[in-house]
């Protein structure tokens, strides 16, 4: 007759306690979020891009748009401004082959970066900027799948190791699919389930490392609808990502670029918007959260604002564009599994949403 040793039934005993305690140790993708705070995107650095330009070098790629290398002391100042979170922004396109090969020079570059925001006690979001932009190699959607998959698998090698809670990974920024006018989600869908395979295939501490998921073309409209397709994760630990620049006309449109619209042949513009703050305008922002939390937080699927800012040189209100901030960061912190990330250019000379003069580290408003 068969028995146990007690030694053998005290070691799974022990064994059993151990798994469960780590278990319940492991922060929800919703806990997780909820932690990150206040974000910051590293904008016009290493997501800068050009089609008519040949780069050579990481630091051609990383000034381009008009701005400083980042260093350590950057890190550190946006930690003491209260930031707990660093959107880094990553355009690929120029330091990779036809394969998706990427050259070790950047990578190494965006591996120091990466270190630095950790070290700092930050957490960082990892992406693919601008490669799906229209024209970009990604916007090839489907026909770009391998060498997406290429990407993901040395990007998810190369960090496999790192922090599985500090350091999460965006599978890409807008992708703007669309066939006849119509949002294609099955192209989506796609990618981002290649995308959750590579991850959590590669091992060490990406099976737990938290995932974002792209909303359809970052539009809260198109995000929240039931074409939408979560891909499957064996993690469960999946977030959605969308962008908050809404009303446009106010956060987007300036009378230097106004917009316009055709209806019955005749060219209609969209004035730009100078002022914001009245009812209905915090009711439209109320409703675009409860949407996306019926959507997804509710479903303990946390939501990113990827993006949120107003054109800070467009002869905006200043005081609308303060209040504008204080309630969309105030919504995201009081929303159970909702952040956001204050885009920021830096350089006013190149850019038209400026924040932080990171030359000085200094506010250009000290009241926001």
């Amino acid at each position: 007759m068969g028995y146990f040793h007690p030694i053998l039934i005290i070691i799974f005993i022990v064994s059993l306690i151990f798994n469960y305690l780590y278990y319940i140790s492991k922060k929800k993708a919703i806990d997780i979020v909820n932690d990150m705070g206040i974000g910051y995107n590293l904008g016009n650095l290493f997501d800068c891009y050009s089609t008519s330009e040949e780069i050579k070098t990481p630091d051609e790629q990383i000034t381009l748009w008009g701005n400083s290398p980042p260093n350590k002391q950057l890190f550190n100042f946006l930690k003491k401004s209260g930031f707990k979170t660093i959107r880094f922004p990553i355009t690929w396109m120029h330091f990779m082959d036809e394969s998706g090969k990427v050259n070790p020079l950047w990578m190494s570059r965006v591996k120091e970066v990466v270190k630095w925001i950790i070290d700092a006690h930050l957490y960082c979001i990892i992406n693919l900027q601008n490669d799906a932009l229209a024209g970009n190699w990604l916007s090839e959607g489907l026909a770009s799948k391998n060498k997406y998959k290429y990407l993901w698998e040395q990007i998810s090698n190369e960090f496999k190791d790192f922090d599985d809670e500090y350091l999460l990974f965006e599978a890409l920024n807008l992708g703007g699919y669309y066939i006849n006018g119509i949002y294609d989600y099955k192209t989506l869908f796609n990618l981002s389930q290649t995308f959750v395979d590579v991850v959590r295939n590669s091992g060490g501490k990406n099976k737990e490392r938290l995932l974002i998921l792209s909303g359809a073309d970052k539009n809260i409209d198109l995000t929240c609808s039931d074409d939408y397709i979560i891909p499957k994760d064996p993690s469960n630990k999946l977030a959605i990502s969308v962008d908050y620049y809404y009303p446009q006309n106010f956060a987007l449109e300036s009378d230097r670029n106004p917009w316009t619209y055709i209806q019955d042949s005749t060219v209609y513009e969209i004035p730009p918007l100078t002022k914001w703050g009245d009812e209905g305008h915090y009711n439209d922002m109320i409703n675009f959260f409860e949407n996306l939390k019926r959507y997804y937080a509710d479903r303990e699927i946390p939501v990113i604002f990827a993006e949120v800012g107003v054109l800070t040189e467009e002869l905006k209100d200043i005081v609308s564009i303060r209040n504008y901030l204080y309630a969309l960061f105030s919504l995201s912190s009081e929303y159970n599994g909702f952040m956001a990330c204050l885009w920021d250019a830096s350089n006013k000379n190149f850019g038209n949403m400026n924040y932080i003069d990171r030359n000085t580290n200094q506010w250009y408003d000290e009241k926001i």
